[in-house]
């Protein structure tokens, strides 16, 4: 796939008009990034610098299937890129300091001047998205190098909130993303995802996050194997499990010297019976209703919210 080098992006780089960003790091997390200005325009006149005005080229149709080969998992790990569409997600990814490999945008898409977008008629945006109904404007973003924290360098992480939360199995890309933004809100540093996860660079993941994935860091573990270790640090692991106590009843606080996580499985298996064991005790969320279990994203911010109330607010 190396060979499939965008030729436009080439002519960019060497021309100036796209700066290489350095990515913005500390230990555990893949960036830092300022919250989002109400004004797209001011916001990225600032994120993005151009040494030169820019030479605008429509993107080959090498650069077209390049882009499209994103679509696939191995492509995107292989490459070390992905892609990010509509005005919200690149505008995160504008800001975030990753590297970024080129911006597309339709004439109609109303892209702020400052990004600096190379056109592209609707008809090739339609190739180019992962979407049915493309936005109208899309980014090549480069993945960040991120060092996976030990449970125990977490545990001693006095930054951010005093609890966690780890997923197993979760295949749902729409539910992936709603729990990263979800992360975010509650101010988590990153989660835990098992290597069985649905990829966190899906389109579809970023879309539903907007751009926190830009903000919260996704670690890769085996989920039995990290509650163990977690236990270890000296971490309170509660398993979500419709036989557990109920989330109301549960007693105490996280804090910074006693960290709490919540592990989380998959929409329609819930835990594997490893991570269940593990996990030091069990939680639910009680309901009167008919239905017979909730969406994993929705479970999982009714338990940050309350661990957040009890840390008072952190």
């Amino acid at each position: 796939m190396a060979s499939h080098a965008f030729a436009s992006i080439r002519e960019a780089l060497s021309s100036g008009w796209i700066t290489v960003h350095s990515t913005l790091q500390t230990k555990g997390t893949s960036c830092a990034c300022g919250p989002m200005s109400n004004n797209l325009e001011q916001h990225n006149a600032v994120a993005v610098s151009h040494l030169a005005v820019p030479h605008h080229v429509m993107p080959t149709r090498n650069d077209i299937a390049f882009i499209r080969s994103l679509r696939d998992r191995s492509s995107r790990h292989t490459e070390r890129k992905f892609v990010v569409e509509g005005q919200k997600c690149v505008a995160e990814a504008l800001s975030s300091g990753w590297t970024l490999h080129g911006v597309y945008a339709t004439e109609g898409s109303e892209t702020p001047v400052s990004w600096n977008a190379d056109p592209v008629s609707s008809k090739d945006m339609a190739r180019m998205s992962a979407f049915k109904t493309a936005p109208g404007v899309l980014a090549v973003v480069g993945m960040p190098e991120s060092e996976v924290p030990s449970a125990a360098e977490w545990a001693e992480d006095d930054q951010g909130a005093p609890f966690g939360l780890a997923v197993e199995r979760l295949s749902d890309p729409g539910n992936l993303g709603t729990l990263i933004r979800t992360a975010d809100w509650f101010g988590l540093r990153g989660i835990w995802v098992c290597p069985h996860t649905v990829d966190p660079f899906n389109p579809k993941v970023i879309q539903a996050s907007m751009g926190a994935l830009f903000r919260v860091s996704v670690w890769t573990r085996e989920i039995p194997e990290l509650v163990g270790t977690l236990q270890s640090a000296g971490v309170d692991t509660h398993g979500l499990d419709m036989e557990g106590t109920g989330i109301w009843d549960v007693e105490g606080m996280p804090t910074q010297s006693n960290k709490w996580c919540a592990i989380l499985g998959s929409e329609s298996h819930g835990l594997s019976e490893a991570a269940r064991t593990a996990c030091s005790g069990r939680l639910h969320i009680p309901g009167s209703g008919g239905s017979e279990s909730l969406n994993a994203a929705m479970a999982a911010g009714m338990v940050l919210a309350d661990w957040s109330r009890r840390a008072g607010g952190h």
